[in-house]
Formats: C-alpha cells, structure tokens, sequence
C-alpha cells in the first residue's frame, strides 16, 4: 500500500511540473540552440534516442549508458539537457527515472514528448534455438505475453537499454540470444527480426522527459 502511495505521489510530483512548465511558456522551452549537447539514454537506435531525435533534429546528441548518467551529465554540464523514459503505457513508471528525480534535487523536467513503441524480437542471422532473451526491463514487461506463449522456459535477462541488448546479442552470437528492441536497433546491429510488434497493446507509447538545470526563471 505504502509503495503505491509513493508511485502515486511521484506521478503526481511529474505531471504538476509538466503543467507548472506549460504555463511557464513555450517561448523559453523552444529556444533552439544547435550547439548545445543533448545526452539521452543509449546506445544509438534505442528507443530515447528515436525521442531525442525528434525533440532536438540539430544538436548533437551523446549517448549514456543510463538514466543516471544522463541526470549526472546534465548535472556536470557534459550535456545541456536529457532526453529519459518516464513511463509506458504498459510497462509504468520507469524506476530509474522516478529514483533519479529524487536523487537530483538541481534538475527540474524541462518538457516532455509521447511516441508509439513497437517492440521485435530479433536474433544474429542463422539462429536457430534461442536461450535467453535480452532487454530493458520495461521492453520485457511490455512483450510478456508473446514471450511467455512462445519461449516459456527462455530466461530473460533484464539490460540497460534496448539498444544495448540488440549490440550485445549482435556482438556475442555464440550465446543463440535474442533482443527484444525496434526495427532501426535490428538495421545498424545487422539483426534478424523474427517477430514484430509484440508489445500487449498495439497502442503502446512511452512518455519521455526532458530534464536540464533548474534557473531561477522557474522561482
């Protein structure tokens, strides 16, 4: 009971910053600067890098090996700001997310972006029999119904990004692992896809932040 009164309360915590930065005004949160580094969990073709993509198309944007570091590289100034998964309409709450909002009391949530996520199975070509499955733990809960139908008694191990998964099953063939992440994850780590859209809902959708360095425009 205690635990859903915290996830509640913290959903709540996000949802009035989003709003309070609503009213804040759209003319301060869409300034464009190309200069500026936007960090966003990765590595390349993961899902947040699909979001950061569309959110910032001009600058450059550096890859973190977790929601942590992206809130520890805004924090140092490495990156301007971060582009994190907050929750899934499936999965819920990103815990990383909700910790590290806890955790960094200077960084505030700038703005937000929502996007439709399909998940795919996909394995090194010339797999046959697969024995573990290799995901984000969120891409894990959002796929249980396929997998559970399908590969019951395959072990899944839970990895820091989708993307992630996909370069390691990519770089150990010799596992017979599969990922679970998107189509452009399977394209640049020269994957197969063996099922696609696997998620529970077709209408699957992640809600990401935007987080930088609270100012005192925003007191």
């Amino acid at each position: 009971m205690t635990k859903n009164i915290t996830i509640i309360g913290s959903i709540r915590y996000v949802v009035g910053w989003i709003i309070m930065v609503s009213l804040w005004g759209s003319c301060h949160l869409n300034k464009i600067n190309p200069s500026e580094k936007i960090a966003y969990l990765g590595p390349p073709a993961s899902f947040t890098h699909s979001a950061a993509g569309k959110k910032f198309p001009s600058q450059t944007l550096v890859f973190q090996n977790s929601i942590e570091e992206c809130f520890i590289s805004v924090r140092s100034g490495i990156a301007e700001k971060a582009v994190v998964p907050l929750k899934n309409s499936i999965g819920g709450i990103v815990v990383p997310t909700e910790k590290a909002l806890k955790a960094f009391p200077d960084i505030m949530i700038e703005d937000s972006l929502e996007l439709p996520i399909s998940q795919n199975l996909m394995v090194v070509p010339g797999t046959v029999a697969i024995k573990k499955i290799y995901s984000h733990p969120q891409a894990l809960r959002q796929s249980r119904r396929l997998i559970d139908s399908l590969y019951p008694a395959i072990p899944r191990i839970e990895y820091s990004s989708t993307s992630a998964a996909a370069k390691w099953v990519s770089e150990h063939p010799e596992e017979k692992a599969a990922a679970i992440a998107n189509t452009e994850a399977a394209r640049l780590y020269k994957l197969k896809v063996i099922n696609t859209d696997i998620q529970d809902d077709k209408n699957n959708r992640t809600m990401f932040i935007i987080i930088s360095k609270k100012n005192k425009e925003l007191h």
